[in-house]
């Protein structure tokens, strides 16, 4: 097996997220007035991916006693707060084209560090509270309000909680979803084969009701029970699927691992590659319209992009392991102590 899945990393966790990555990649660039698989559900696959990830940077199934937690929580809050830096940076200065997510994912771990070592009971009904509860409310607060009503300090709150392309208010069901599978040990293939059939017939309850019950949508970036519902399994299956072809045996299984190697890299350094390509879009924009609001990207963008980000990462995890961000995400996480480096 290459270098850089040989040191405990789950290969079909780095796999999935590259998926998400790439689809991510696709959703930016490419201008088409109907919906395609991609669209909110590479994002939504992030978040759930993020979830599993912090699952087991916190021990898996089997996390440190609660006297020995403080580090571990902190290292994540940190990760949280450099997240929300390196988002609020890009809106703020790069200015991209498109709806930057870290920021929002930085507020989500800090939302989720009271939840980290909560039973999976307890995960589980805050989840389904999360998921009944807050689309209607999300949506109900939406238009009572506008965020010009919220006081200036509130403000970047109230955009990550309700009023933002990804209201973590709904959204935390994607990551508590991860960190629930995660818990239940990712690498059993008994909770891979649950989380396939339990995320298809999620995806099958959420797209179908929206097909059968008028007046229900499960549109991307709706916020309705539907599409979370329904992205949410497909998110669940689609990592099911990715771990269980990380654990194929024989020739075969390590023949397609070696295929599909790029994509698993540029998961594994995806904050790196998505920052990198918010940036070089920003800068596409500029050079073809000028910094003008109408304009398309040249027609080989989404090529460009796809092919340097996996180019990029195989030859950077080969020959240097881990991306510089994630790096620094990591140098980071150990402020709060020792046990947080592990993060």
């Amino acid at each position: 097996m290459p270098r850089g899945f040989e040191t405990g990393r789950l290969f079909g966790l780095d796999l999935s997220r590259g998926i998400a990555l790439l689809g991510m990649f696709a959703a930016h660039v490419v201008f088409d007035p109907a919906e395609n698989v991609y669209d909110g559900r590479s994002a939504i696959l992030f978040a759930t991916v993020a979830g599993a990830s912090l699952g087991l940077m916190t021990g898996g199934t089997h996390p440190p006693p609660a006297g020995s937690r403080g580090a571990l929580r902190g290292g994540i809050a940190l990760r949280g707060l450099a997240l929300i830096v390196v988002g609020v940076f890009l809106t703020a200065v790069v200015q991209p084209p498109l709806a930057v997510i870290l920021d929002y994912y930085g507020f989500a771990l800090l939302l989720l560090v009271p939840l980290l070592f909560a039973r999976r009971v307890v995960l589980g009904a805050v989840t389904t509270a999360a998921v009944v509860i807050m689309p209607a409310l999300v949506g109900w607060v939406r238009g009572a309000a506008a965020l010009d009503d919220v006081p200036a300090v509130l403000e970047p709150f109230a955009l990550w909680l309700v009023f933002g392309s990804y209201p973590m208010a709904i959204w935390v069901a994607f990551l508590l979803t991860g960190l629930i599978c995660a818990r239940s040990d990712l690498r059993r293939r008994r909770t891979r084969l649950l989380m396939l059939v339990g995320g298809a017939v999620a995806a099958g309850a959420g797209y179908g009701s929206a097909v059968v019950l008028p007046g229900v949508t499960a549109a991307a970036h709706s916020g309705s029970v539907a599409e979370v519902v329904g992205s949410g399994g497909v998110a669940v299956a689609v990592i099911a699927a990715a771990t269980l072809i990380g654990d194929l045996p024989g020739r075969g299984g390590r023949g397609i691992r070696i295929a599909l190697y790029p994509v698993a890299a540029a998961g594994a350094m995806a904050l790196t590659l998505y920052t990198a390509h918010a940036i070089g879009l920003a800068v596409t924009r500029d050079l073809v319209s000028g910094g003008g609001e109408r304009w398309q990207y040249p027609p080989a963008t989404l090529a460009i992009l796809i092919v340097a980000a996996l180019a990029i990462a195989t030859a950077w995890r080969l020959l240097l392991g881990a991306g510089p961000l994630e790096n620094l995400l990591r140098l980071i996480s150990r402020l709060a102590g020792p046990r947080a480096s592990k993060v």
